[in-house]
């Protein structure tokens, strides 16, 4: 898989909460996972919680739209093919309510050309092509959230 460059949005530097771990947890970041293949789901939500993020998955397109309004994300990890409403229409809603900084990441069997999503229409967000290892996804996740390895 090929290096991807990002320009991760940077929030204020804080305090780490915790001093003294081997590993400075994510404050507060909340992560919108919407996968409907259950072993790609839990492999995901596993890796981003070992990471300290906190992890809410959905399953299809309607109960995302759902946790998008009820819990709002710090970012969302995004698979496409979902059942009920797609990918592309999830990201086109969340840009026309004006969530215009909230990043998503897609993480799809697809190639962005099959679909019809702009480049534009996704940022501040990128594409991953599965199969996504999830080192790289939490990786890219961080980049996205301006926090550091």
């Amino acid at each position: 898989m090929g290096s991807v460059t990002l320009q991760p949005v940077r929030e204020p530097v804080r305090a780490p909460e915790r001093v003294g771990q081997g590993k400075q947890m994510h404050r507060g970041s909340r992560v919108l996972l919407v996968e409907d293949e259950p072993l790609t789901a839990e492999v995901f939500a596993r890796a981003l919680t070992r990471d300290g993020h906190r992890v809410d998955v959905a399953r299809d397109g309607l109960q995302a739209l759902r946790r998008l309004h009820d819990h709002p994300p710090s970012i969302v990890v995004l698979d496409m093919s979902l059942p009920a409403v797609s990918g592309a229409e999830i990201v086109r809603r969340l840009r026309a309510e004006g969530h215009t900084k909230l990043p998503i990441v897609v993480v799809s069997g697809s190639s962005r050309a099959e679909t019809d999503l702009s480049a534009a229409e996704l940022w501040p967000g990128t594409w991953l092509c599965k199969p996504v290892k999830p080192r790289e996804l939490v990786r890219i996740v961080r980049q996205f959230l301006g926090e550091s390895d």
